[in-house]
C-alpha cells in the first residue's frame, strides 16, 4: 500500500492535462460562437449537477452543447481527481486483465489511469466502458484515440444502462460518480432504489474474477459520503474486505449524519493546468481545492475481524493542521477507537503528517477526550511517522482559526459526474 493516499500530481498527469485541449479540439471541435458560450454552459451544467439536480436532463450527456461543456470542464477536473487517487492506490494489474467501468461517461477512468500510470502503458489490458449515453462513450473514444493512439489497451464501448443485469467478468470494477447519479429524481434506471445495497454487493461479487476488486468513487459531498458509509457497513456485514481507505472495520466515525463530519478527502489544486483554471474562473467556478470520497473493496475476506486485527494503534490523518490553545497544533484522525484528535504540543516548522497519511500512536495510559469534538486525544509526534495504507479523510482545515469541532461544509460547486 502507498504511504499517502493522494500524492502530488505525477508529471505524466500534469503533462497530459496541459496537452488535453489539443485532444479535445480533435475530438469535439468548437466553433468560435460555441467556444464563447462555453463558460455559461459550464456554469449551467454545474448548477444542474449540484444545487438544481431535479432539473438535470435525464440523458444530459447526449445533448451536444452539454456534452461539450462536460468534456472541456468536468472531464479534466475529474481526470485530476481520479488521477491523484490512482497515483496513491495499490492498483496492480497483469497482462490481459479486464477493467469494467460502469457509468464510464467519456472514458474518464481509463484516461486517468493512462495519464497517471506510465508503468502500465506497455501492458495489454482490456477496458470495457459501459454507459447509457452512446454520445459520451463515442466522444470519450475520440479523446482516447487522440491521447493514446498507440496504446496496447483494448477499449470496448457498451451503451446500456449501468444497472443492466449480466455484467462481464472484471478484475477491477469501477463505478465513478454512479451512485449519486442514480439516486436523483428520474435517475434510478441503473442501480435503482429497489435494488438494495446487499443485492448490489451480491451482483458485483458475481461479476468479479478471482481476486477481483470494486472501486467506487463519489464526489466529496455529505450525501455521497453517507451512501458510501452505508455501502461500507453492508460490505463488512457480508464479509468483504476494506482495502482502502479505512484503517479499521469498526463503526465509521465520519458518517455525515446530523452534526457528524463526513468521510471525504480534499486536496489542493496544485498541478491543474492554467487553461482549466482560466475556464473555471470565467465560469465563476474558481477552485483552489478538489475533493472526493471512495471505497476500494474485495469480496471473500473475513469482514470486520480481519479489517481491525492488529491495527489498534493505526490512525489515519483526516484533516489539515489547525491551531489549538497554548500554541499547540491539532489534526483529526480516524481509528478503530473512533475519531481522534492528534495533538502536537511543540509543533515543528515542518508540515507534519498530511491528510491521508497513516501514523502509529502510543495511546495515553489515561484516556482524554476533546471537550468540543468528543475525539480521543493522542499525542504527536508519533512513533515511526507516516506509514501504511492511504485513506480518505475530511480534507484540510479552513484557513484562519477554524473551530476544533468538525463542522458541516457547504457542498462544493461543480463536483460533477
Amino acid at each position: 500500500m502507498a504511504v499517502r493516499l493522494l500524492p502530488p500530481a505525477p508529471a505524466s498527469l500534469v503533462r497530459g492535462l496541459a496537452d488535453l485541449p489539443g485532444a479535445l479540439d480533435r475530438a469535439q471541435p468548437l466553433r468560435p460562437r460555441h467556444r464563447a458560450q462555453l463558460p455559461s454552459q459550464v456554469a449551467q451544467l454545474s448548477e444542474w449537477l449540484t444545487t438544481d439536480r431535479d432539473e438535470l436532463p435525464r440523458d444530459y450527456l447526449s445533448r451536444p452543447a452539454v456534452l461539450s461543456a462536460y468534456l472541456h470542464y468536468f472531464l479534466p477536473w475529474n481526470l485530476f481527481r481520479q488521477g491523484r487517487l490512482v497515483a496513491g492506490l495499490d492498483l496492480q494489474f497483469t497482462a490481459g486483465q479486464r477493467i469494467v467501468d460502469v457509468g464510464a461517461g467519456p472514458l474518464t477512468f481509463a484516461l486517468a489511469l493512462w495519464l497517471t500510470r506510465p508503468d502500465l502503458r506497455e501492458l495489454p489490458l482490456e477496458i470495457l466502458a459501459i454507459d447509457r449515453s452512446a454520445a459520451a462513450l463515442q466522444a470519450g473514444r475520440r479523446v482516447w484515440d487522440a491521447v493514446a493512439p498507440d496504446s496496447p489497451w483494448r477499449v470496448e464501448l457498451l451503451a446500456r444502462p449501468a444497472g443492466s443485469r449480466g455484467l462481464p467478468e472484471a478484475d477491477l470494477m469501477v463505478l465513478a460518480n454512479v451512485l449519486n447519479e442514480v439516486h436523483r429524481p428520474g435517475g434510478n434506471d441503473s442501480e435503482s432504489d429497489d435494488d438494495p445495497t446487499d443485492r448490489l454487493l451480491e451482483r458485483w461479487a458475481g461479476s468479479l474474477a478471482p481476486g477481483g476488486r470494486v472501486l467506487v468513487i463519489e464526489p466529496g459531498t455529505r450525501p455521497a459520503a453517507r451512501a458510501l458509509v452505508m455501502l461500507r457497513s453492508h460490505a463488512l456485514d457480508s464479509g468483504w474486505r476494506l482495502l482502502a481507505p479505512c484503517p479499521h472495520g469498526e463503526r465509521c466515525p465520519q458518517p455525515g449524519t446530523g452534526r457528524h463530519p463526513w468521510c471525504h478527502f480534499a486536496f489542493d489544486a496544485a498541478g491543474s493546468p492554467s487553461w482549466l483554471e482560466d475556464l473555471s474562473r470565467r465560469a465563476g467556478l474558481t477552485k483552489d481545492r478538489a475533493s472526493l470520497s471512495f471505497l476500494l473493496l474485495q469480496p471473500g475476506g473475513a469482514g470486520k475481524a480481519a479489517a481491525t486485527a492488529g491495527r489498534d494503534n493505526e490512525v489515519l490523518v483526516v484533516s489539515g493542521a489547525f491551531p489549538l490553545p497554548e500554541q499547540a497544533r491539532g489534526r483529526y484522525g480516524c481509528a478503530a477507537r473512533g475519531l481522534v484528535l492528534l495533538e502536537e504540543k511543540n509543533p515543528s516548522t515542518n508540515a507534519g503528517p498530511l491528510p491521508g497519511d497513516s501514523v502509529t500512536v502510543a495511546w495515553p495510559d489515561v484516556p482524554r477526550r476533546d471537550g468540543r469534538s468528543g475525539a480521543l486525544v493522542a499525542p504527536l509526534p508519533v512513533r515511526g511517522g507516516p506509514h501504511g495504507p492511504a485513506a480518505a479523510g475530511s480534507g484540510p482545515a479552513p484557513k484562519g482559526n477554524p473551530p476544533r469541532k468538525p463542522a458541516p461544509r457547504k457542498m462544493s460547486r461543480g463536483s460533477g459526474r
